[in-house]
């Protein structure tokens, strides 16, 4: 079995898209990443999640895990969430059902990196509650920090830049938009958008860096190949202790075999809600 080259999804940030990753995916398959797939999920994605919930979020999210399982053989896979795919990819792999509809696809993942993801949205101060709160809220409840670990590894990676800004008008807009989605800290020490504070899961493997940013353009930012570089040989590594762990016997653990027959069944409409 090929253990050095782990298949890998990549799941996109707030309002992103996924050529805004390919760069990244073109990193990855350089430092010896197997198959790469970044989740198809786009800008009206993130726009209904903000209208209705995370409920069609996580179902995407869920079946490019499932997908992206299957078209690895099977074999336990690596999940890079960025900002908020890291959220979407945690209710993917939660066994509670959330809002009545349950994934589950746990199993599928070997290892689970998360790149400014503000895991700790429900404790940072906002004036505005909205869909990422109950989320987060629900994931604090059901399946609180490194929740599936060891047979799955996790690794938190963040920022703690004391003076991410953009000037000017743009500067204020973005800021203003940030306030609102991430809370009254986002211009704290962090990466420009998630403070360091916000970034971490009890239990993981966590990485605090001091220069980089949170998006997908401007630089430094997680993705560029000096970044990638620090925080890759940490996932693979955890990646690698997770398949260990999963060679020895477990009572009552999720047997990767009966993934594919599970998420058959939550997306047909199994259960009812949203």
């Amino acid at each position: 079995m090929p253990a050095e080259r782990p298949t890998v999804l990549i799941v996109g940030g707030l309002a992103t898209a996924p050529p805004n990753y390919w760069p990244m995916r073109r990193r990855l398959r350089r430092f010896g990443a197997g198959q790469i797939h970044i989740a198809p999920i786009w800008p009206p994605d993130w726009m209904l999640a903000g209208l209705i919930g995370f409920g069609p979020l996580m179902r995407r999210t869920a079946n490019a895990i499932a997908r992206t399982y299957r078209e690895g053989g099977r074999r336990p896979i690596i999940v890079i969430g960025h900002s908020a795919g890291g959220i979407a990819t945690r209710l993917a792999m939660a066994d509670a059902p959330y809002h009545g509809r349950r994934a589950g696809v746990g199993a599928a993942v070997g290892c689970l990196v998360t790149l400014g993801t503000p895991h700790q949205l429900s404790h940072i101060p906002n004036r505005y509650r909205h869909a990422g709160h109950d989320a987060t809220e629900f994931l604090d409840r059901e399946s609180p920090g490194a929740f599936y670990a060891p047979r799955t590894g996790y690794l938190t990676v963040g920022s703690s830049h004391p003076e991410w800004t953009i000037s000017g008008l743009p500067g204020r807009v973005i800021g203003d938009f940030f306030t609102i989605a991430v809370g009254e800290h986002t211009r704290n020490v962090g990466d420009g958008i998630v403070p360091a504070t916000a970034v971490h899961l009890d239990g993981a493997e966590q990485l605090t860096f001091d220069d980089v940013r949170h998006g997908v353009t401007g630089g430094p930012w997680y993705g560029d190949e000096t970044i990638v570089n620090r925080w890759w040989p940490v996932a693979l590594q955890l990646w690698r202790e997770a398949l260990a762990a999963r060679a020895q016997p477990a009572t009552g653990a999720i047997q990767p075999e009966a993934l594919e027959l599970e998420v058959a069944g939550w997306s047909s409409g199994s259960s009812s809600g949203s």
